[in-house]
């Protein structure tokens, strides 16, 4: 909460410089885990889905030439996955092993701070790229009613924060296109470029320590962009 005061504060400095323009944005996302880890790190030993999460934020932009703007600006974003498979229990009805599916839901909230050049391509198209540090608020699981019969101590809904790194950081590119002087849109790709999941495991030489996992946040975001100054 206080990264985003903060930067809410810078944004209220920069409004009173020239040259800057300030935008509003927000839309859907579709997110996912991706990362030679991600199988393992759900516990079903299945691919994440691409599921549908959010962002809203503010951005503030000046022009550095002719054909480039740079910006910034800070977002509060929802993203994670779900893991979906089967899971084989003894069941005290009949006495049996029996398969069931099982579904766990992450829901990772964070505060994107996107950091970018645009490349002006022509009055409607310009052409995005740059880093996107990212500080995780929270980090929820939730399991269906499947994962608790099979695992009876598993809570509906657990948090998992300690399962996270506190700090993200993604690459972000894409296309933006001005539909006119007061809206726009983009498309933008952001992959995660650091390991993101962490757990203690037992170390034979050194006991028990922390091990991060090849598992990377990831997204695609569709953001409606309404300018307020120019």
């Amino acid at each position: 909460m206080k990264i985003l005061i903060s930067c809410c504060l810078l944004m209220a400095t920069l409004y009173t410089q020239a040259q800057w323009k300030f935008e509003v944005v927000a839309g859907p996302s579709l997110t996912t885990f991706i990362g030679k880890d991600k199988k393992v790190w759900g516990g079903t030993n299945t691919n994440p889905k691409l599921v549908l999460r959010g962002n809203v934020g503010f951005r503030a932009e000046r022009l550095l030439s002719e054909k480039f703007l740079a910006g910034g600006g800070v977002s509060f974003a929802l993203k994670g996955t779900v893991y979906e498979g089967d899971q084989e229990y003894y069941s005290s009805t009949t006495y049996m092993l029996e398969r069931i599916q099982v579904k766990y839901t992450k829901v990772l909230s964070y505060i994107d701070v996107p950091l970018y050049v645009k490349y002006v391509a022509s009055d409607k198209f310009k052409l995005l790229m740059g880093l996107q540090p990212s500080f995780m608020l929270s980090a929820k699981i939730k399991n269906d009613d499947n994962a608790r019969t099979v695992f009876p101590s598993l809570p509906e809904t657990e948090d998992a924060k300690d399962y996270y790194t506190p700090f993200d950081l993604g690459v972000l590119f894409g296309p933006h296109y001005q539909i006119n002087d007061q809206f726009a849109v983009q498309l933008l790709v952001v992959p995660g470029i650091l390991k993101m999941a962490k757990d203690e495991v037992y170390d034979f030489n050194g006991g028990v320590k922390e091990q991060k996992f090849k598992v990377n946040n990831a997204s695609l975001s569709f953001t409606f962009v309404y300018i307020i100054r120019q």
